[in-house]
């Protein structure tokens, strides 16, 4: 496997375990911090595996900002919400540019 590979690989499964862990820590939940966290880390390890980058920064960002905004409002229902929102829009994002940039 090659070194851009192994990379791809661990940041996927970082990135996406943190996300589940976090989502089990905003709702008070350890069994959900180790479900959630286990499962992030399977499915990013295979976004990695796959090469998807930028796809799960992209994702990352629509998070980090559905969370903002949702934390404006004040309610931690909301938040999740949006948050989990602005994750699936920063999905379809994500798709989108990862088509245009191996169209070169």
């Amino acid at each position: 496997m090659k070194t851009k590979e192994k990379n791809n690989l661990v940041f996927g499964i970082l990135l996406m375990g943190a996300t589940g862990l976090a989502m089990g820590w905003v709702v008070h939940s350890p069994m959900l911090m180790a479900g959630a966290g286990g499962l992030g880390a399977i499915i990013g390890g295979f976004v990695g595996w796959l090469g998807g980058r930028l796809y799960l920064l992209v994702i990352c960002f629509g998070v980090l900002i559905g969370a903002y905004l949702g934390d404006l409002s004040g309610d931690r229902d909301i938040l999740i919400m949006a948050a989990g929102t602005g994750g699936a829009i920063g999905g379809f994002l994500g798709n989108l540019i990862e088509m245009f940039v191996r169209k070169r």
